[in-house]
């Protein structure tokens, strides 16, 4: 895992992300970390390949926009990320 992976699946579960009705935008994500300096299609492209591993599905709808939530399996992999960089 990465800085940025490591980012989004912490923004997801620090925002309570955990399922469909509960779920943010890609837009929402990059506003809540507006210093990390990455773009929105750089953050899309990491969800979409977490999304592919299981640990990021999509949620309701906003509008348009698809929204995202942190699974459960994504909760475990964050963990076990968490306790490596110790």
């Amino acid at each position: 895992m990465n800085r940025l992976g490591f980012l989004v699946l912490s923004i997801l579960k620090a925002n309570g992300a955990t399922n469909k009705l509960c779920s943010m935008s890609v837009r929402e994500i990059t506003d809540t970390e507006e210093d990390c300096g990455y773009k929105e299609n750089t953050i899309f492209k990491k969800i979409k390949e977490f999304e592919q591993s299981g640990y990021i599905c999509r949620g309701l709808k906003e509008g348009r926009a698809d929204t995202f939530f942190i699974t459960s399996e994504g909760c475990e992999f964050l963990e076990r990320a968490k306790n490596e960089s110790k």
